[in-house]
């Protein structure tokens, strides 16, 4: 027989973002406890609002399946004597184990035959166990923060008032601080008739529904969509920014949406500004025309039906009026300021005690964007030093201190309206893509240069003063501004050289180092190795393909490259012959050092002719195609060296006692291997 399980915690209003990562713990958790005693059950089902976390397990068994204990007494010819009768021991055995010698059976095992009894244990009662595991796991929900109320001896994200916890139609005596688990609920807060009782699992939502709440998150998320189209397709609008849907459902227990306008004079400004009012701030839906532009209506969605719906809209428009107009007032003071005077106040603003300024962070990575553009973007210098200077002088605006959201679009925006290069308003944007790893990247080279300059300042200085991320901690977030660069060096198609880079970066923090530069700069590479390492792992390369390119890791794109070249032709016939002859070859020279040039006359038999006349044959082709990236053909080329290869082994002994011959053939080994080193180290190969 099998139930169903109920566990309703009833709280003050959580955080929204609180409400999924402890659900999701809840029902792992008790998963994990009920398959750890062998309990058998079925799919968790996960309910949450703000003021309830809830799950319920279906098909729970009401009892563990009952066990066999298995002892062994003493061997067979221990337990009975040559008249048959039981001895000491066998007797003692039985006694031990509760049971009559005429019960006992023999067990053959790799040792002999051995006296043995079999015990059925039953198995115990879910009810019996669910109460200590269901307060245990209660107690270990990891929030982000947490409180204390009328017991000291709990923490919750928010007081707890009430439990439900029901296996079938019996309430289980679970515990949690002072509450004590029963079998009603509460509806909504503002709409219920007050406690609800719950006779069974099953009803567990139909029993909320009916007083206001919808417990379901999807199926809440769901009901805000539909009464958000319903109420944009009224005036033939559009809602777009549906990633809120998330966070709103979190925030309510019965969705009601209602529109609202504001004047028609707000359009005027940036559509960021307000879209950025009305979602990060009030966390309202703008709507959109047919063609994208913004409307002056914006939907919300409330937690109740309220009784009148033109009082609620006022009191929603009140709210983004001010809002707005906070942001009318701020953006037309900042137009006012040349953005050249929002950068200099940088100078009085410490970026970090030890590294200094905002000013001086400017400073340098404008010198590392212009070093950046003279080899990458020539054409764009001025431009890309401009944008440097300008790029964060808007963090000094008005705007840009009440909605830090809108970094880089506001100085975009003044950089416009002041007549400054449009290239370099996009730029003074856009330095700051790409965010993540899925985001887009800058549009033009300008914003390249100054954002990878950027971060490539911010990592070198915070490895140079000993601030490198740890296991959990990265307060700079280096490694996505890491992974940043080598997704712009990649998706733009940049050849460069990370360890120049870094050294351009850590010439002007010399002042600044805590310990030696070649410490650091080594560090820095290895970091910048270890992110690249993750792109080539969620691009999908294989380990071993991993492992073979990314020891000599320099230029990202050229190791990329490299990557997809071996991951292209690795299924080739002939590939397998290019692995064992490098293989072969490297195995011999770990043995031994090579002896500088080879000296053809120094050759003493056929296959070392052979051999060098092959490398001779691919060199400068081999040479050409690589440095054209061209890494396919050029790993075909290698093909004509297998069959040298294994004959000069087959013939030839390369630690021959004169030490002449025998430095010459390492050396020609080296140059070999110096061929197949510029692809890959095949020895990591799995082939």
């Amino acid at each position: 027989m099998a139930r169903s399980l109920l566990l309703e915690i009833g709280c003050e209003e959580i955080p929204a973002g609180f409400i999924v990562p402890a659900l999701d713990f809840l029902a792992k958790r008790l998963g994990e406890r009920f398959d750890a005693i062998g309990l058998k059950h079925g799919e968790a089902e996960v309910f949450g609002t703000p003021r309830r976390l809830a799950v319920r397990f279906n098909d729970l068994a009401e009892k563990l399946d009952d066990t066999v204990e298995t002892k062994l007494g003493p061997a067979k010819n221990m337990a009975f004597d040559e008249a048959g009768n039981p001895t000491k021991a066998a007797l003692g055995f039985c006694r031990g184990a509760g049971v009559d010698i005429k019960d006992v059976a023999f067990r053959a095992t790799e040792k002999g035959e051995y006296l043995c009894v079999e015990k059925t244990i039953p198995g115990g009662a879910t009810a019996e166990m669910l109460p200590a595991i269901l307060s245990e796991v209660i107690s270990q929900i990891p929030f982000r923060k947490t409180m204390r109320w009328s017991n000291p001896g709990v923490r919750f994200a928010r007081p707890v008032h009430w439990l439900v916890a029901l296996f079938g139609s019996d309430v289980l005596p679970v515990c949690f601080g002072d509450l004590k688990a029963g079998n009603q609920t509460y509806g909504n807060r503002f709409m219920s008739k007050g406690a609800l009782k719950i006779d069974e699992p099953a009803a567990y939502e139909a029993v909320l529904e009916d007083e206001y709440v919808v417990p379901s998150i999807e199926k809440r998320k769901a009901r805000i969509l539909e009464g958000l189209k319903q109420a944009a397709s009224e005036i033939e609008a559009e809602i777009r920014d549906t990633d809120l849907l998330d966070e709103v459902a979190g925030l309510i227990e019965y969705p009601y949406v209602i529109r609202g306008n504001f004047d028609q004079s707000f359009l005027k400004m940036p559509p960021e500004v307000l879209v950025t009012v009305m979602i990060h701030h009030q966390r309202y839906f703008p709507l959109y025309d047919q063609t994208g532009k913004l409307k002056s209506s914006f939907l919300a969605v409330s937690g109740i039906i309220p009784n009148d719906d033109a009082v609620v809209r006022a009191g929603n428009e009140k709210v983004l009026r001010a809002r707005l107009a906070d942001g009318q007032y701020f953006f037309e003071s900042d137009l006012e300021v040349p953005l050249k005077d929002f950068a200099e106040r940088h100078q009085q603003v410490i970026f970090h005690k030890d590294l200094g300024t905002s000013w001086a962070k400017i400073e340098r990575f404008s010198a590392l964007a212009s070093y950046l553009a003279e080899f990458l973007a020539p054409e764009q210098q001025a431009k890309v030093k401009l944008a440097a200077e300008l790029c964060k002088a808007d963090l000094n605006s008005q705007m840009v201190y009440e909605f830090p959201e809108l970094q880089g679009i506001m100085g975009r925006e003044y950089a416009i309206a002041q007549g400054i290069d449009p290239e370099v308003a996009v730029a003074i944007h856009e330095h700051y893509l790409p965010a993540n790893a899925e985001d887009r990247l800058p549009a033009n080279a300008i914003a390249d240069m100054v954002g990878m300059a950027d971060r490539l300042d911010t990592i070198c200085g915070c490895f140079a003063i000993g601030q490198t991320p740890t296991g959990n901690s990265d307060p700079y977030a280096l490694r996505r501004q890491a992974i940043a660069i080598e997704n712009i060096l990649l998706g733009k198609g940049y050849r460069v050289s990370i360890s120049e880079m870094v050294d351009q970066a850590l010439s002007q923090l010399a002042d600044k180092l805590k310990r030696p530069g070649s410490e650091v700069r080594a560090e820095i590479i290895d970091f910048f190795r270890s992110r690249f390492v993750s792109i080539l792992q969620a691009r999908g390369f294989g380990g071993d393909v991993i492992e073979a390119v990314i020891g000599d890791f320099d230029d990202p794109l050229d190791t990329l490259r490299r990557a997809e070249a071996l991951t292209e032709v690795r299924e080739e016939a002939w590939f397998a012959s290019i692995c064992g002859a490098s293989k072969r070859v490297e195995n011999i020279l770990k043995k031994a050092e090579a002896g500088g040039a080879i000296k053809p006359e120094l050759f003493e038999s056929e296959p070392e002719h052979k051999l060098y006349a092959a490398y001779q044959e691919i060199e400068q082709s081999f040479i050409a195609a690589a440095a054209k990236g061209d890494y396919a053909a050029a790993l075909k080329l290698l093909v004509a060296l297998s069959q040298p290869i294994d004959s000069f082994f087959d013939g030839v002994m390369v630690m021959c006692e004169n030490e002449a011959v025998r430095l010459n053939r390492l050396s020609l080994l080296e140059s070999l291997l110096s061929l197949f080193g510029r692809i890959a180290r095949f020895a990591s190969l799995a082939v």
